[in-house]
């Protein structure tokens, strides 16, 4: 699903927070996702839930609560 690169690009965000809240990275995760994929699927959420060790149901309910991420596939123009 996500490449080599995002994942350490991931990693770089959840160093920026405590080992014992690596939930914090959420929103950065999912920015990176959704810059590499175009849009962020439920495949994604899922993976960055395994990645961050948090529910798939947390991360699903930032991705909906911000307007900010795309959970559709959107066209270019």
């Amino acid at each position: 699903m996500l490449s080599e690169q995002a994942l350490v690009q991931i990693a770089t965000e959840v160093a920026k927070y405590p080992a014992d809240q690596k939930q914090s990275a959420v929103m950065g995760a999912l920015r990176i996702a959704q810059v590499e994929k175009g849009w962020v699927s439920p495949e994604v959420m899922l993976e960055i839930a395994q990645v961050l060790e948090m529910p798939p149901v947390a991360v699903e309910e930032v991705a909906t609560f911000y307007n900010m991420y795309d959970l559709k596939p959107v066209g270019k123009h």
